[in-house]
């Protein structure tokens, strides 16, 4: 084999697993991506580390790659909040378990909240569903979402009434939701008080760029009657720590050198 057909052949390799990686998206570690496709896990690692140097990809944990700021620019599926979804769905998954509640993360679109991840035990103790969307005034997500807005697209939304009472306790009132968005952006968190359910309470948090820019949201859902009994600090405290580490480990995606 002469050196252009083995160069060929390397870049051919490349790219398989980067779309195998990118496809994945931090469901399974290289190695076992690797074996998939028939490449020493050596060579596998090589090339990682390579498309890393580049952009191409990042690393969240030890042998868990997703796709990289470079590759986001040319494909919408390696936007930041897919890539997010990919890196907090292990974080999301122990968080559920540990709190013995539902976890979600989701993005605005379209003036909605579109539910990219959904995790628990208790999946049908919520409607919610993975690419679903619901309103965003109504639920822990939303507020997050909504409280990221600059003020002019803030005021284009609360403007476009009128809002849906979902539960007695549901904000629709232009006025007093954009009071409750204001507190959302001075705590760094939003509760949702039985607004979509009255037999659940949210708690959420941003996801952020090293910029300040939110691009997504994880929240926490429980039966309203164990906050009750319970409280939120425990849970707070757990979230805000989680969505420091998936912020953390996305740092590569943004730029910010290996982990």
């Amino acid at each position: 084999m002469g050196a252009m057909d083995s160069f060929s052949g390397s870049v051919d390799k490349a790219f398989r697993l980067l779309e195998a990686v990118t496809r994945d998206n931090g469901q399974q570690p290289l190695s076992r991506i690797a074996a998939d496709l028939g490449l020493p896990r050596a060579t596998a690692h090589r090339m990682a580390q390579a498309l890393e140097r580049a952009g191409w990809l990042i690393r969240s944990r030890r042998g868990y790659y997703h796709a990289g700021s470079a590759l986001a620019a040319i494909a919408p599926h390696s936007a930041p909040a897919a890539v997010a979804a990919g890196i907090a769905r292990p974080l999301l998954v122990q968080l559920a378990a540990r709190q013995h509640c539902l976890a979600h993360l989701g993005v605005f679109e379209q003036d909605m909240v579109t539910y990219r991840l959904k995790e628990g035990a208790r999946a049908d103790m919520l409607f919610t569903r993975k690419d679903m969307q619901l309103e965003a005034y109504c639920s822990g997500l939303g507020k997050v979402l909504l409280a990221a807005l600059d003020d002019d697209a803030l005021d284009a939304y609360l403007a476009n009434g009128p809002f849906v009472a979902l539960t007695p306790n549901t904000i629709v009132e232009p006025g007093a939701l954009r009071a409750e968005i204001a507190q959302v952006r001075d705590r760094g968190y939003a509760l949702d008080n039985c607004e979509v359910s009255e037999a659940l309470s949210c708690i959420a948090a941003p996801l952020a760029s090293p910029a300040g820019q939110v691009f997504a949201a994880i929240s926490l859902s429980f039966p309203s009657a164990v906050i009750r009994r319970s409280g939120w600090d425990r849970p707070l405290a757990d979230l805000l720590r989680a969505a420091e580490r998936i912020s953390l480990r996305m740092r590569g995606f943004w730029g910010g050198g290996d982990l």
